[in-house]
Order: C-alpha cells, then sequence, then structure tokens
C-alpha cells in the first residue's frame, strides 16, 4: 500500500513504452486505461494516506535518507497529484481524435506525466534536478510536435533558457552539498537552521530561487513562456498552462518551507505584482488568442505569487488555491481555444466571429472559463482571489494592486469575448474536435466555486466562513468593474494606438533574456545583502 506512489509515478512511464514499442492503434488505448487504473490507485493511497496522519515519508531500498532517494507525499503532494491526473487525461481525451495513431504523441506525453509526478514526490535536490531535465526535454519535444519552423524556433528558445535556469539550480544544490553534506531536503532544513544567515546558504537559496523564477515565467525572465505556449499543439499548451509551468510554483514552496528564510517575502509579492501587471500589459495589446491566453499565465502566476510569497497565513492558502484553479480554468480556455482555431481556421481575435450563434456549447464552456478567470461570484477563481485578497486587508495598497490586476484581467477578456459576437470573417472547417472535456472542466470550475466552503473545511480542515458567492456586494463590484473594463477597451485597446502596436511586437533575444536573468540574480544579491 505504502508503494503505490512509485505505481502512480511508474504506470504512465511503462505504458508510454509499451505504446511506443508496440506502435499499434489498439495499444494506444492503454493510455486510457493507465488513466483509469491511476485513478483507482489514487483513491485506494487516499484512504491510507488519510488513515497514517496526512504525511508518509519513505526511502527506496536500505539506505538512509540522508543519501538515498527520498519521497514525501503530503496534503499539497497529494492534491498536486489529483491535479495531474485530472488534467492529463482530459488532455489525453481532448486530442484522442487527432492523435489517436500517433504512438510517438502518446509516449511523449504519458512518460511526461510520469516524471511530473515524480518532481512532485521527490524530496531531495538531486532527484528534482534529474527530473525537471527530464520534464524540460519532453516538453520541448512535445512544443516542437508540429515540426513548422515556428514551433522548432518556439521549443528550442524554451529548451536553451530552460537549462540555462536548472544551472543555476545546480550550483545552489552543488552549493547546500558542500554545505550540509546532504541533499534530503529535510536533512538540510534542520542542518541549516542556524546558518541561514551564511552567505554560502543565502547564496544558494538565490540560485535555486533564479532557477525556480525561469521555470514559473516570473518577471523579468518570462519570455519563453508566450513563444513556447502560442507555438505548440492546443493540448500541449493548456498542459504548460494548466500544470507544467506550476512546477516552478511548486518548487517555491518546497525551497521555501526547506530554506524557512523570509528575507525576500516583500521581493517577491513586489514581483508578483509587477509579473502580473506585465502579463496584463502585453495580454491586452495581442490579437492572437492564444497569445492573450499565454500572457495571461503570466499574469494569474503573478497573482499565485502575491499570495504564496507570504508563506503562511492566509495568503499562502488563497496563493496555493488558485494555482490548483487556474489550472482548472486555464486548460477549459487553450482547449476551447484550439477547436476555435481548428474550427475557423485562424487565431487572430479581431477574425473570429460568431462563436456563439455557430458553436453555443462551446461558448457557454469558454464563457464559465472567463467568468472564472476574472473572478465573477459563483465561480472557482472567485474563490481564491477573494482569500487572497481577504489576506490583504491590512494594506489597502496591496489590495488595490490586486485590484487593478483583476481589472485589467478583465479588459483583456471583455476583448477576447468579441469572438462570441457578430458574423465571422473567415471561413469554418469541419475538424473533429473533442467537446467533452472542456465540459467536464466547465461543470468543475461550477462546483469549486459552488461548494468551495464546505470542501476546504471537510478535506483540509480550513475554514473561511467570510466567503460568500451570493453577497450582492461582491456581485455588484463585478459588474461594475466589466463595466469599467468594457469603456476602458472602447476608449483605449480598441483603438490600437501606435504603442499599442509596438508593445505587441516587442521581441526579447536569447541574449537579452539571459542578461535579464543575470539581473535578477543581481537583484535578488543585493536585496538580501550577502
Amino acid at each position: 500500500m505504502q508503494f503505490i506512489p512509485i505505481f502512480l509515478i511508474f504506470i504512465p512511464i511503462f505504458s508510454a513504452m509499451i505504446i511506443y514499442l508496440v506502435h499499434d492503434r489498439r495499444i494506444n488505448y492503454l493510455a486510457f486505461v493507465t488513466q483509469i487504473t491511476s485513478i483507482i490507485l489514487y483513491i485506494v493511497y487516499s484512504k491510507y494516506f488519510i488513515t497514517i496522519g496526512r504525511k508518509h515519508i519513505f526511502t527506496l531500498g536500505p539506505w538512509n535518507k540522508a543519501i538515498g532517494i527520498t519521497f514525501l507525499i503530503d496534503n499539497l503532494s497529494m492534491v498536486f497529484v489529483a491535479l495531474t491526473i485530472f488534467i492529463w487525461t482530459l488532455i489525453i481525451l481532448y486530442s484522442w481524435n487527432k492523435r489517436e495513431h500517433e504512438y510517438k504523441f502518446l509516449f511523449f506525453l504519458l512518460f511526461l506525466e510520469g516524471a511530473f509526478i515524480a518532481l512532485l514526490f521527490s524530496n531531495d535536490l538531486f532527484n528534482i534536478f534529474v527530473v525537471l531535465d527530464i520534464i524540460t526535454i519532453l516538453s520541448t519535444i512535445l512544443i516542437i510536435y508540429k515540426k513548422d519552423g515556428f514551433s522548432v524556433r518556439a521549443g528550442l528558445y524554451y529548451l536553451a533558457f530552460n537549462s540555462v535556469g536548472i544551472l543555476f539550480y545546480l550550483l545552489g544544490l552543488i552549493l547546500l552539498y558542500s554545505f550540509t553534506g546532504t541533499l534530503n531536503m529535510d536533512t538540510i532544513k534542520i542542518k541549516i537552521e542556524f546558518f541561514r544567515d551564511t552567505s554560502i546558504v543565502k547564496l544558494s537559496y538565490v540560485f535555486i530561487m533564479a532557477a525556480v523564477g525561469v521555470k514559473s515565467a516570473l518577471f523579468p525572465v518570462y519570455n519563453w513562456l508566450p513563444r513556447a505556449h502560442s507555438a505548440a499543439p492546443s493540448g500541449v499548451s493548456a498542459l504548460l498552462s494548466g500544470l507544467l509551468v506550476k512546477s516552478g510554483l511548486y518548487a517555491f514552496i518546497r525551497m521555501n518551507q526547506m530554506f524557512n528564510i523570509d528575507l525576500l517575502n516583500d521581493f517577491f509579492f513586489l514581483l508578483g505584482f509587477v509579473t502580473g501587471f506585465l502579463g496584463v500589459l502585453f495580454a491586452l495589446t495581442q490579437k492572437d488568442i492564444k497569445q492573450i491566453l499565454a500572457f495571461h499565465t503570466i499574469s494569474q502566476i503573478g497573482i499565485m505569487l502575491m499570495g504564496i510569497s507570504a508563506m503562511e497565513g492566509e495568503l499562502l492558502i488563497g496563493g496555493t488555491l488558485h494555482v490548483f484553479n487556474h489550472a482548472i480554468f486555464k486548460t477549459l480556455l487553450f482547449l476551447g481555444a484550439g477547436i476555435l482555431i481548428n474550427r475557423y481556421g485562424s487565431r487572430r481575435v479581431t477574425e473570429i466571429r460568431g462563436v456563439f450563434r455557430d458553436s453555443p456549447i462551446i461558448s457557454i464552456f469558454m464563457i464559465i472559463g472567463i467568468l472564472s478567470i476574472t473572478g465573477a461570484p459563483l465561480f472557482n477563481g472567485y474563490v481564491s482571489k477573494t482569500i487572497i485578497k481577504h489576506g490583504l486587508y491590512g494594506s489597502s495598497l496591496k489590495v488595490n494592486m490586486l485590484n487593478l490586476l483583476n481589472l485589467g484581467t478583465i479588459i483583456s477578456f471583455v476583448k477576447f469575448s468579441q469572438i462570441f459576437f457578430g458574423r465571422s470573417y473567415v471561413n469554418k472547417l469541419h475538424h473533429r474536435t473533442s467537446e467533452t472535456s472542456i465540459g467536464i472542466l466547465a461543470i468543475t470550475c461550477l462546483f469549486l466555486g459552488l461548494f468551495s466552503k464546505s470542501i476546504m473545511l471537510n478535506l483540509f480542515g480550513i475554514e473561511v466562513s467570510y466567503l460568500n458567492i451570493f453577497d450582492m456586494g461582491y456581485i455588484m463590484d463585478y459588474i461594475i468593474n466589466v463595466f469599467l473594463g468594457y469603456i476602458i477597451f472602447k476608449l483605449i485597446i480598441e483603438k490600437d494606438y501606435k504603442i499599442i502596436k509596438k508593445l505587441r511586437h516587442v521581441n526579447l533575444s536569447f541574449s537579452t533574456t539571459n542578461i535579464m536573468l543575470i539581473t535578477f540574480i543581481a537583484i535578488m544579491i543585493l536585496w538580501i545583502k550577502i
């Protein structure tokens, strides 16, 4: 029973290998068998996990945990694993009509699932390093899967820059190992307890946080994300935005739990705001629907960081919950965008029109995703944003910073929502696409919004009695923000002024992005005064 986490890692990997070696269409259905098996094993293990006290640590083989490969299973990893299996199942379902014959695609997709779950369970720094490398390589292959020039350039850019980020993680790992003599995160936490103020510990923290910043697409090292998300197949874009980019935020929480250094809390809150603001700003200038969604991934990551930067209390709860909620509604929006791109043969928000008349069901599902990401009451995005806002109530400045980001999100999706009305300027195509996945995601957005208080209390023992999804004050605030967002869109964004066009075509070179990474590291070093 206690080794089920190992099965959850290796079942997708072994299934991927079988699919690749046999490459028969009938064997490809093993992808669904894998997901069903993983769901059953997860449910069985969840019952065992509760009985042992909601924390499970074990080491592979007869090794001391200080030198062996150790796994940690707690509430955080269990929630993320549930989300991983759920999202991967829907991505496979969504991609099936187009990819059911493509054994290579299924191989890479399932192998990536196993590697990602291994990351979530890992409790030693070197294992995380290896798994991050595997995830980066597999993600690159899926980004360039279409093999056109645009996707190949975007994939290689993603690979190169994320490899640079991982090198800084390796430097931080080496410094910690030279100081503590172990790579086990629990042991490191104990050993550096009395040496957190030493330069070597601080420098290792900075290097690891730099790598986390790259994986999370934080300012100023975010440029790889819109390139990769817009170039990849829509199912892969949904996976990148919904889950894979969250590997950085998950690592952020784990590393801060290990280091227990609070010198950069205010820095990361400010960085979250700047990341969110720039994400909104660039999203407002875009006309490609996938680019709009990609830049809003950056924006929402900024909001998540504003929450989890506190590493305690309501802000941590709200930020972590927003990581989870964002995975649901952003996967929905990317999959919905993929369906529309296939049907209309265009990605431009100025060309796709009349979607509600042509595809009312898809439109309703996508509108639910839009209401969720903009924080409308009744939906899951409202819940996590409200918890973050409640945690900021001691500072009106910080509350207004969050409100500004949310207003920018609303303006962007007022622009995005044009696609539902009018008459299309392009001919509709007739590609077979699955609507089941986005329907399940839309229902999940609504379910998590309506029953959030019960879920938080019964599953995690967290009380959010102040959360009232039917509060007329919140509803009126949202309606006013939508109206204000519409006015700003009509008066400024729709005019497409020269400055907006310049921002739309900003394109940072690889060398410039690396200079920004070094600057990011230098700022952190100066902030904590090494």
